[in-house]
């Protein structure tokens, strides 16, 4: 038996908007999630709510929180919704037709570098890009609240239900100096570096940042507060003025070329310390898709290793895992 359209109290977008504002608990923060006004998005709602007879959000309190109704209906509508998304996408794929837009984060130093090459290879099934890059944890948030569908990050995220990741490459963590200090230190230490040279540091906001500063308390190295920053090009800029040191990646290298000619990259010394990249996607964006993604950003990453890396640290690209 099937049921008249006219006698369901939904659709797809209200449920989508229904969504929003029970993950989000504030009509306002969905509505620009959405790109909607306050006042469409409580309409939609209080229409649903008549149109199924029950309340669905307890609003005496905030943030909203679902009602038991609200919440049955919040349960079904992830999975009705994440089917509806794998069902159009699925006829696409399989009618070799472009999808209409692909949502993507990079994190800043893969969409610098890799960027612009992984865009170009995606134009075959894809007719328009949302393009946004940043550090891993904000990415991470955007894909979780559907701004995106796909993130390139270092963090698989496998924590979560519902995710599936796809590793692109691996990547060895090196040391950048001035070149006047480097010509001065012919074998640096990491202890000697932290005591008389000042640190440029990545953020702690960024996984990047994290990452170098379990490392450096992991092997006994208090580095007072110095600067810091989010992205490769200020950490570069910085040392290239001669204003300190930094740990790195090749990568951020070939993100900060410019201020190559006036630093100088080698081996980290001591114990050896990697990032791994991945393709990350909800699990009901595509059954081929996410793969078809990674394995382009993995010819992508081959090619800056074979062209950009290799003739600059040879080293480096010896120690670099794609795949």
């Amino acid at each position: 038996m099937s049921l008249h359209p006219d006698q369901l109290a939904f659709d797809l977008k209200t449920l989508t908007v229904f969504l929003a504002v029970a993950e989000h608990g504030s009509m306002t923060t969905a509505a620009e999630n959405l790109s909607m006004s306050q006042s469409g998005v409580t309409k939609i709602i209080r229409r649903l709510e008549d149109d199924l007879g029950v309340s669905l959000l307890e609003r005496s309190e905030r943030p909203f929180r679902p009602t038991q109704a609200g919440q049955e209906l919040l349960d079904q509508a992830r999975a009705l919704l994440s089917q509806a998304e794998r069902l159009q996408t699925s006829v696409r794929e399989l009618g070799d037709a472009p999808l209409p837009v692909v949502r993507i984060g990079l994190v800043d130093s893969f969409a610098a570098t890799a960027g612009p090459g992984l865009v170009r290879s995606m134009r075959s099934y894809a007719s328009n890009f949302t393009v946004w890059s940043g550090i891993s944890p904000n990415l991470g948030d955007d894909l979780v609240s559907r701004k995106l569908d796909f993130i390139i990050s270092t963090d698989p995220m496998s924590s979560l239900g519902g995710i599936e990741y796809h590793t692109v490459m691996r990547e060895p963590f090196l040391l950048v100096m001035p070149e006047r200090m480097a010509a001065a230190i012919q074998e640096p230490r990491l202890e000697d570096l932290a005591r008389n040279h000042p640190f440029v540091r990545y953020s702690e906001r960024s996984l990047i940042g994290a990452k170098i500063e379990r490392h450096l308390q992991q092997a006994g190295i208090s580095i007072p507060e110095s600067l810091e920053f989010d992205g490769t090009e200020s950490v570069f800029a910085m040392v290239s003025a001669g204003l300190g040191w930094a740990i790195t990646t090749p990568l951020c290298l070939i993100h900060g070329f410019g201020h190559l000619p006036s630093l100088r990259a080698m081996p980290l010394p001591g114990r050896s310390l990697s990032r791994t990249l991945y393709l990350v996607a909800r699990e009901s964006r595509s059954a081929t898709l996410p793969a078809r993604i990674a394995s382009d950003a993995r010819s992508i990453a081959q090619k800056l290793v074979d062209d950009k890396i290799r003739p600059i640290a040879p080293w480096a690209a010896d120690e670099i895992v794609v795949g």
